[in-house]
Order: C-alpha cells, then structure tokens, then sequence
C-alpha cells in the first residue's frame, strides 16, 4: 500500500468554506467493521455486482476514505481516493492503515476541476462520486471533468441534491452557517436535530437513527447545513447534463427526502472514447 503524503505547501486550496474534512475525522472516531460491511454492501448494490475484482476504481471526494476502503476490499486492482482536503486525505490514510491493510489503495489531495491532475491519474472501470460535486462550486465542469475518468465500457456513479422549492432557502442557511461563529453552528446543528429527525421518520417511516451508508445521524446533520457551496437539479435536468457527456443513465434512484440525493448510474458505452480538453 502507497501511503506516500503530499507537502501540505504543494497542494493548491480549492477548498469549499465547509470544512469536510474535519467532520469526516470526527465520525471516523466511529467507523466499526459494521460501517465497512455496509459500504461494500451499498456498492454491491448500486453497482450489480459481487465484486470488483481486477477493476480500478476512483472514489472522489474520499471524505473519510470508506468507500474507497469498501472497493478495495472487494477485490479492486487499483483504488484511488481524491479529496481537495487535506484533513479528509490524512483521516483516509489513517482509515486505511487500519482497515485495508496490504490492499492496492492511495489516497491524493486533488481537486475534481483540476483538469491537469485528474488526467494524470488516468482511466478507470468504476468512478464513484456520491454527493460531492454540487459542493464544488462548478457542479457542471466538474461532472464533465469527472466523465474523463471513466474507460469506455466503465461506469459512474453519481449522487446530486435535488431541486425542490426549498433549495434556495437552504442555500441561505448554509451561507449563514458558515459564517456563523463555531458555538453558533453547534447550536444551529442541535436545534435542528429533532426537525430533520421527526421529517425523516415520518417520510420514510423509517428510523433516522440507522443509516446505512455515509456518516451518522449527527455528523450527517452537519455535513448538510454545512455544505457550502452548495448546488441542485432535478432528475431529468440531470439526465441532460449527464448524457451531454456522452454518458448512458443506466439507473436512477430519486432521493427519500426531498432535498436529499439523486442516484445516477451510467455507463459510458464502449464505443466512445472521451479525451482531456484543457483551457
């Protein structure tokens, strides 16, 4: 396993106002075997597949690492791991050295809408991307970036907010929670803990407390108000833009919630073959 770091002075700060990074170390105090087995599973899931092996696999926007650990357990030849922050590399690398030991995975701070760096990490079978891009400030540059990854005949996945009439007021409050002072953004979190606990329940019937992917109820509380910047589509205003990539939507899986995620499975077919173009 390569767990060579880059020099914190070499890494460009393209940073979201957010600090993800620090987030997904906390929950990562917390990551158990269970939390391992239903990453695999949710990749199992989504994918169609027992297992990946013999196939790359790059896992953007890593955050603690989780997933980019689930795939190389599962077989992956090769798994990368990129974060634009540092703190989400280093939680990574720590992840991994517990938990894929021996296993071909390495982690890079990269930024997806860095052109340059994203093709030198080359093509793969699986690019994974769940809830990542619409933080980026350029959801729609960033998602054709990403497209460049994928081998002809591999597959994406994707997972984007969706628009609802309420997605601008989120927009403001995102805003003000980051530039709110750190006590303030606690008590923002703890007073919205039993409304976002109560809407979950009744829409899903569903106990928000187990989630089976991602972070915990709390920590998942504060990634979404926290997470600026912050963008959304429908699902067939992103059909459009993924098929403007060349890209055949295999899958799609609405959001629980309103505002929550879209799955997008696509495959892109064999025949094409998407090259870097650098402006």
């Amino acid at each position: 396993m390569n767990f060579k770091r880059r020099k914190q002075e070499e890494l460009v700060d393209q940073r979201p106002l957010f600090e993800f990074g620090k987030n997904w170390a906390s929950f990562s105090r917390t990551i158990n075997e269970d939390h391992l087995q239903d990453a695999q599973s949710s990749l199992v899931e989504l994918l169609g597949l027992d297992n990946l092996k013999a196939k790359t696999f790059l896992d953007i926007g890593c955050g603690s690492g989780l997933f980019s650990i689930a795939a190389a357990r599962l077989g992956a030849s090769k798994v990368i791991g990129i974060d634009v922050d540092p703190v989400s590399i280093q939680t990574s690398y720590d992840n991994a050295q517990r938990w894929a030991q021996n296993l071909p995975i390495a982690f890079s701070a990269i930024s997806v809408l860095d052109e340059l760096q994203m093709a030198s990490l080359g093509k793969f079978d699986f690019v994974y991307s769940w809830g990542v891009l619409h933080h980026t400030g350029n959801m729609c540059r960033a998602l054709e970036i990403a497209s460049l990854s994928i081998k002809p005949g591999g597959v994406i996945v994707v997972a984007i907010y969706n628009r609802h009439f309420t997605s601008p007021l989120w927009k403001v409050v995102k805003w003000i929670y980051n530039h709110m002072p750190v006590l303030g953004q606690q008590l923002l979190v703890w007073g919205f803990i039993p409304v976002i606990f109560l809407t979950k329940m009744v829409i899903t019937r569903q106990n928000p407390l187990i989630m089976k992917r991602g972070m915990d109820f709390v920590h998942n509380i504060a990634d979404w108000l926290g997470g600026y910047p912050y963008e959304f589509a429908r699902i067939d205003e992103m059909i459009a833009l993924l098929q403007a990539q060349k890209l055949e939507v295999i899958r799609v899986i609405p959001a629980q919630i309103s505002t929550g995620c879209n799955e997008f499975v696509c495959t892109l077919p064999s025949k094409v073959e998407k090259k870097i173009s650098v402006t």
